[in-house]
């Protein structure tokens, strides 16, 4: 795929500002990627939320690192959480390249909504 200079520069501005809200949040920088490169750059759903999956991995590692640093890792419920994530995210992979773009925009979009509301209250 080949990006204008315009779109180079608003993914890397945007993307920083995933970065910023994965590190400062704990997570929800994939969200961003996703609606970015939705928007940006005009990837279907199901490439889109692939490629953020993939960006955000070394993000979360360097994120996870300076956590772990600080001291700020309880151990014994990340072992139990890291078992969970990594099983779910394995079916979730494998599921995401079975199903259709419009299908996991509507998934995307309820899960989003979800926990919006479940953040507000």
């Amino acid at each position: 795929m080949n990006l204008s200079a315009k779109n180079k520069w608003i993914l890397v501005i945007f993307s920083a500002v995933a970065g910023f809200v994965n590190g400062f949040l704990g997570g929800g920088g994939g969200v961003i990627v996703v609606a970015l490169l939705l928007s940006a750059i005009k990837l279907n759903q199901k490439n889109a939320q692939a490629t953020a999956l993939l960006v955000i991995l070394p993000l979360t590692l360097v994120s996870a690192a300076v956590y772990i640093f600080k001291g700020l890792v309880d151990w014994t419920p990340t072992l139990w959480v890291t078992l969970g994530v990594v099983t779910g995210g394995i079916v979730g992979a494998l599921l995401l390249s079975k199903l259709k773009s419009n299908v996991i925009k509507i998934i995307f979009a309820i899960v989003l909504i979800a926990g919006g509301i479940k953040m507000f209250f």
